[in-house]
């Protein structure tokens, strides 16, 4: 989808959908499987087919203890995979345009560019995490409790660090709040479509509770 306000829009209905019922689950699995280029698009499958089976042992051991733990993934799969979806699919600088065209160049300016900080934080972190997998393969070294806590904080740290320096620069830079920009969007056919298709997602799963 080119229009990232569509994007975010269907990102929203199908997660509402697939949380609200197993049957909107199910759908926004089906339009996941149908609309977009699966796991072909995810930045890093590895990491998200990790934390998969992180949600799967949890929902084992709730449904061995008397819980809804097959409910529970039934929703947080489809989640995460329309999740993994919308973050693959992003461009620079989108929820900075989207939150100025939602909320105007004051407001909207200064929540898009805390949206944006975050992503590009995300972003590096996973740098500082390929980093210090390829030190410990260098090093012959094995993830163990001793070394990973250190680690990870560093790397927390190293975050911190960061985020002191670009609040530095903003204030050099003369920032306050609000700024100029003016957002540009392309709309398809195709994303109007596929937008259409999601709102029809949390009907149903409302629909199918009744």
């Amino acid at each position: 989808m080119r229009d990232p306000r569509l994007r975010i829009f269907s990102t929203i209905l199908l997660s509402a959908g697939a949380f609200i019922s197993p049957a909107g689950a199910v759908a926004a699995l089906l339009w996941w499987l149908l609309f977009t280029p699966r796991l072909k698009a995810v930045p890093h499958p590895r990491m998200l087919s990790g934390v998969v089976l992180m949600i799967t042992a949890t929902a084992i051991v709730s449904e061995l203890t008397g819980g809804l733990g097959l409910l529970y993934l039934l929703r947080m799969v489809p989640i995460l995979l329309i999740a993994a979806w919308a973050f693959s699919d992003r461009q620079e600088s989108e929820l900075l345009d989207v939150s100025v065209w939602m909320m105007g160049k004051r407001i909207g300016f200064d929540i898009g560019l805390m949206a944006e900080m975050g992503l590009q934080g995300l972003r590096l972190i996973n740098q500082d995490i390929v980093q210090v997998r390829q030190a410990m393969e260098i090093k012959g070294m094995r993830p163990s409790v001793r070394n990973l806590v250190p680690m990870a904080a560093n790397i927390v740290i190293n975050q911190l660090r960061r985020t002191e320096e670009t609040a530095k620069l903003l204030t050099v830079r003369g920032y306050s709040s609000g700024g100029e920009i003016e957002p540009h969007f392309v709309t398809e056919r195709r994303d109007i479509m596929l937008a259409s298709l999601a709102l029809a997602v949390p009907l149903l799963s409302f629909f199918a509770i009744w």
